[in-house]
């Protein structure tokens, strides 16, 4: 599956490490209901930072952080 860029909603004092309460994909909301994992893949401008989280909808999904690309994706 192709990563595609999200829009996440977070808490106040986020960080790139710490998982959003909410994104939208495909024009659609989804709260995060659980954080299933999460870990971290390169250093520096190539860290990435990911989270596999349980939807409201009882999907699975991988989203992370890119900080390179800055911006969210989901895989």
């Amino acid at each position: 599956m192709a990563e595609k860029k999200i829009c996440v909603h977070r808490f106040p004092g986020f960080t790139d490490d710490t998982c959003p309460r909410e994104f939208d994909l495909e024009g659609k909301t989804i709260e995060v209901m659980e954080t299933v994992e999460n870990w971290v893949e390169g250093e520096g401008s190539g860290k990435k930072h990911f989270f596999k989280i349980k939807g409201d909808d009882n999907q699975l999904y991988t989203i992370c952080f890119d900080k390179k690309k800055n911006g969210w994706f989901c895989l």
